[in-house]
C-alpha cells in the first residue's frame, strides 16, 4: 500500500500538468487553491485588454485570471506562502470573481457560480457552455465542477474544456437545419400557391368540361333532328320521282330517263350522307362498357357481308376488351366493309389479329390485300365525307359500307368509336398502293 500510494503521488503533478482542460482546485471558501498548467498557459496567453472581450465597464472572467500562474508548491515557494505570491491566481475567490463580472460574460459567469456554490453545498456536480474572445479568435468552453473531500473538507474542482470544433460542427448544423427548414416552409409556401391555383385551374377546366359536353350533346341533338328532317323531303323527291317515271316513261326520251335516273342516284346518296350523319351523332353519345370478346363479334360482322367465293378470312386469338358491343359491330363492319369495297383483283384475303399488349390497351391490326392506302393519305381517310376514289370506281362491289353509305364517313366513325373507347386509330406503315392496308387501332384490356 505504501508503494501504490508513493507511485500515486509521484504521477499526481505530471498528470494534472498533462490534462488539456484549464483546471483550477477550490477550498470551500471557493478560493484557488491549485492550477494546472493548461490553466497557466490560458491565463498568460488571454491577458488582454478588456475592450477588446466584453464591455468596457466590466472584466471578463478570463481578464481577470490572466494572472493566474501555478501554484507557489510548483514554483519551489512553501505552502505556507500560499497567500502571499503576488499576481498568482492562487488563493482568489473565484466564486466572488465570476459573481463581479459585468458586460456580455456575466450570465456565464453567473452559471459557473451557482454550479461552484451547488457542489461546495455538498449538491450534484454540474456544467455550462459558454463562449470566449482569445487572440485567435472565438473560442467555446465547457465548465464543468465537481466535488470532492480532502481532509474532511469539500473541495471544488473547476475544468474549463475547449469545445470550439465540436461547438462550430454543431452551430452549422443547426444553420443548416434553420436554412433547410426555412427552405421547407418556402416550397410549403409556393406548393400552397400552387395547388391554389391548380385548384382554380381545376374549377375553371371543370367548368369548360361541363360546357363542353353540354355542347357536344347539343351538337349531337341538332345533328340528329337536322338528319332526321331531312329524310322526309328526301323521301317525298324520291317518291315524285318514282311517279314520274311510273306515268311519263314512255312519254320521256333517252335524255329524260337519265335525268331521272341521276335524280334518284342523288336522292339515295343524300340519303346515305344523312345515315351516316345521324350514325357519327350517335356514337358522340355516351356509352357502356363491359367484357367482350371480339372473335365473337367478328363471326357476327363476317356473315352480314357478301364476300367473293375465294374470300379468305381469318381471325386470330384475340384477349377480351372492355368496350360497348354494339359499336364494335359497327367498328369491324366498317372495317370489314372497307376490305370488301376496295378490293383487288386477287383473291381477297383478311385477317384480325393481336399486334401487342401495353398499359392496359390492347393494340389490334386488321390486314388486307386491296388496293392499300398511299402515305399521303393516311391521315384525310379518317376525315368527314373525305373519299380517294370517284363513286364510280367502287360502288359498292357488295357491301353498303355498314352505315356510311359509301361516301367517305366510314372511317371517321370508325375513329369515332375507338377514342370513345380511349384508344387510337392509325393506318400501317406497311401499307400502301396496290400493297393492302394494315389498320391498327387500340381498345381497352378487360
Amino acid at each position: 500500500m505504501t508503494r501504490l500510494r508513493d507511485s500515486r503521488e509521484r504521477f499526481t503533478l505530471a498528470t494534472f500538468d498533462a490534462l488539456l482542460s484549464n483546471i483550477a482546485i477550490l477550498d470551500g471558501e471557493s478560493r484557488i487553491v491549485a492550477v494546472n498548467l493548461a490553466w497557466d498557459t490560458f491565463a498568460r496567453n488571454n491577458a488582454l485588454p478588456a475592450s477588446s472581450v466584453t464591455e468596457p465597464e466590466g472584466r471578463s472572467v478570463a481578464e481577470d485570471l490572466a494572472g493566474s500562474v501555478r501554484s507557489p508548491t510548483e514554483q519551489g515557494a512553501p505552502d505556507e506562502e500560499l497567500e502571499s505570491v503576488p499576481g498568482s491566481g492562487v488563493g482568489v475567490n473565484y466564486l466572488a470573481l465570476c459573481e463581479a463580472t459585468q458586460g456580455e460574460d456575466r450570465p456565464y459567469a453567473l452559471n459557473i457560480a451557482a454550479n461552484i456554490r451547488a457542489v461546495l453545498g455538498g449538491q450534484q456536480n454540474g456544467e455550462s457552455e459558454y463562449p470566449c474572445m482569445e487572440l485567435d479568435g472565438l473560442h467555446y468552453y465547457l465548465a464543468r465542477v465537481s466535488g470532492f473531500v480532502q481532509d474532511g473538507l469539500q473541495h471544488a474542482v473547476v475544468a474549463h474544456e475547449d469545445i470550439t470544433q465540436r461547438k462550430l460542427a454543431e452551430l452549422e448544423v443547426l444553420a443548416l437545419n434553420r436554412s433547410l427548414e426555412q427552405r421547407v416552409q418556402e416550397r410549403g409556401r409556393e406548393l400552397e400557391t400552387r395547388n391554389a391555383e391548380l385548384g382554380r385551374i381545376g374549377v375553371v377546366l371543370e367548368q369548360r368540361n361541363e360546357a363542353l359536353i353540354e355542347s357536344n350533346l347539343q351538337l349531337a341533338r341538332f345533328a340528329h333532328v337536322a338528319s332526321h328532317d331531312l329524310q322526309e323531303p328526301l323521301r317525298i323527291v324520291g317518291t315524285y320521282v318514282d311517279m314520274l317515271r311510273h306515268r311519263y316513261d314512255q312519254a320521256l326520251d333517252s335524255r329524260g330517263q337519265g335525268y331521272l335516273n341521276h335524280i334518284t342516284d342523288q336522292v339515295t346518296r343524300a340519303r346515305q350522307m344523312v345515315k351516316g350523319v345521324l350514325t357519327f351523332s350517335g356514337v358522340s353519345q355516351p356509352l357502356y362498357a363491359e367484357p367482350t370478346l371480339l372473335e365473337a363479334l367478328w363471326q357476327d360482322a363476317v356473315q352480314f357481308l357478301d364476300w367473293p367465293p375465294d374470300t379468305r378470312l381469318a381471325c386470330g386469338e384475340l384477349p377480351a376488351v372492355l368496350v360497348n358491343p354494339a359499336q364494335m359491330r359497327q367498328l369491324l363492319g366498317n372495317l370489314l366493309g372497307n376490305s370488301l369495297k376496295f378490293r383487288s383483283q386477287q383473291p381477297l384475303e383478311v385477317s384480325l389479329s393481336l399486334a401487342g399488349q401495353g398499359d392496359g390497351f390492347a393494340e389490334l391490326v386488321l390486314r388486307d390485300n386491296g388496293i392499300g392506302i398511299g402515305p399521303e393519305y393516311r391521315q384525310q381517310v379518317f376525315g368527314m365525307f373525305q373519299r380517294l376514289h370517284s363513286r364510280s370506281a367502287y360502288s359498292d362491289q357488295g357491301s353498303a359500307d355498314q352505315g356510311s353509305g359509301g361516301n367517305g364517313i366510314g372511317l371517321a366513325i370508325c375513329k369515332k368509336i375507338v377514342e370513345q373507347h380511349g384508344g387510337s386509330i392509325w393506318i400501317g406503315e406497311n401499307s400502301g398502293a396496290q400493297q393492302g392496308t394494315a389498320l391498327h387501332f387500340t381498345l381497352p384490356l378487360a
